[in-house]
């Protein structure tokens, strides 16, 4: 525990707010920042010389065998590119799609989850959507609608519209026996909720990195799983996804790497590298599983806290097992809350009309919840 409260002191965003938003956008830490700056200020100076550009190429080959680590994958199965939908679209729109066939996808679901999947309808697949009841639908109704014509089961491992944890690992493991492709977008979940991607029998995965790993807007992970790689090819191409982005420099002939790598195409976000990276050691060094128990034992104290709140209610109020960071709660009928009350009392929630979004991570305090709740227990 004590070093979940000697981390907070590096977010300086924590300081004077009780910042409860990160499903919105994650905090900067102290390490971060500085190594964003440094990465801006070098380039400012001095340029970056071909060998440096050369040298920050290795230190993202390098990474990447660091954040395959951290899911669970190879460093081949690992790429790099701007965000989720971008990023999620490097397999949907290249895998063969058989006739009558059809992928499910809550129909609560982020947009990019669908929107890749409703461009592939032209070649034969059928988007089918599981209607939410309540706000939810749930990982028994994502298995028990899997049958012999279902080609992949698309979902965001936590939905950014309720909080919904998926159950992964189970779903994961029946869609590997029924021979059924597995897509995640991690984007709610990774960096604060335990991914493994092997363990979890996860086929595609990727996410922004802007919420839970606490980086700037316009930097995406990805992992597509070995056996997968083997079946897509790259309907878009450039000139640092092949074998050798030195020697192949000059080469008119096409030799593409035989990893992830392939997929992308030209420079990266360099600034948005050196963010990830002090992120990711900072997760890390925490300990994923860690991270998770904080994050949901701070969520357990929301959903007894709000026990004493009249005017306010946990909803959708879901199980333990499908808890995660974020918690949405709704104003009672005949209740009121205004953004000016929220920012009166320095606390930093998503308020929408009757639904307030509460994003808690591992530099959230007892006392951050304690404030939340107390405010509501005036409205």
């Amino acid at each position: 525990m004590d070093q979940f409260k000697a981390i907070r002191k590096e977010y300086p965003g924590t300081l004077h707010q009780v910042y409860l938003d990160t499903s919105t956008t994650g905090l900067f830490s102290k390490a971060g920042r500085d190594a964003m700056v440094d990465f801006i200020d070098r380039r400012h100076h001095e340029g970056i010389p071909m060998k440096g550009y050369w040298g920050v190429w290795q230190e993202a080959d390098d990474w990447r065998a660091v954040f395959a680590d951290m899911i669970g994958a190879g460093a081949e199965e690992v790429f790099f590119g701007k965000d989720s939908s971008d990023m999620m679209n490097v397999f949907i729109s290249t895998i063969p799609v058989p006739e009558g066939s059809h992928v499910l996808i809550p129909d609560i679901s982020f947009p990019s989850t669908r929107n890749a999947w409703l461009n592939r309808e032209r070649d034969g697949i059928e988007v089918r959507y599981l209607k939410n009841t309540d706000g939810v639908v749930t990982t028994d109704d994502l298995i028990e609608s899997i049958n012999d014509k279902t080609f992949a089961v698309s979902i965001c491992s936590v939905e950014p519209s309720s909080g919904y944890q998926y159950e992964i690992t189970r779903l994961g493991r029946i869609c590997r026996e029924r021979g059924v492709y597995f897509v995640v977008d991690a984007t709610q979940s990774l960096g604060a909720m335990d991914l493994d991607v092997a363990a979890m029998n996860i086929d595609v995965m990727v996410a922004s990195t802007y919420k839970w790993l606490c980086n700037v807007f316009g930097f995406g992970v990805g992992y597509i799983r070995a056996e997968v790689l083997e079946k897509i090819t790259p309907r878009h191409v450039g000139w640092t996804g092949v074998k050798d982005r030195i020697k192949d420099f000059n080469k008119l002939s096409f030799d593409l790497h035989p990893g992830a790598r392939r997929f992308e195409t030209g420079g990266l976000n360099w600034v948005g590298l050196a963010g990830i990276k002090a992120s990711v050691a900072t997760y890390t060094g925490l300990g994923k599983q860690a991270v998770e128990a904080r994050i949901l034992g701070l969520v357990d104290r929301l959903y007894e806290g709000m026990k004493t709140v009249p005017g306010v209610e946990i909803h959708p109020s879901l199980p333990g097992v499908n808890r995660s960071s974020i918690v949405y709660l709704r104003l009672k009928e005949g209740h009121f809350l205004s953004q000016k009350v929220l920012d009166k009392a320095h606390v930093r929630v998503n308020l929408a009309g009757r639904s307030i979004r509460v994003g808690i991570h591992f530099y959230n305090d007892e006392a951050d919840i304690d404030a939340l709740v107390a405010v509501l227990e005036k409205i």
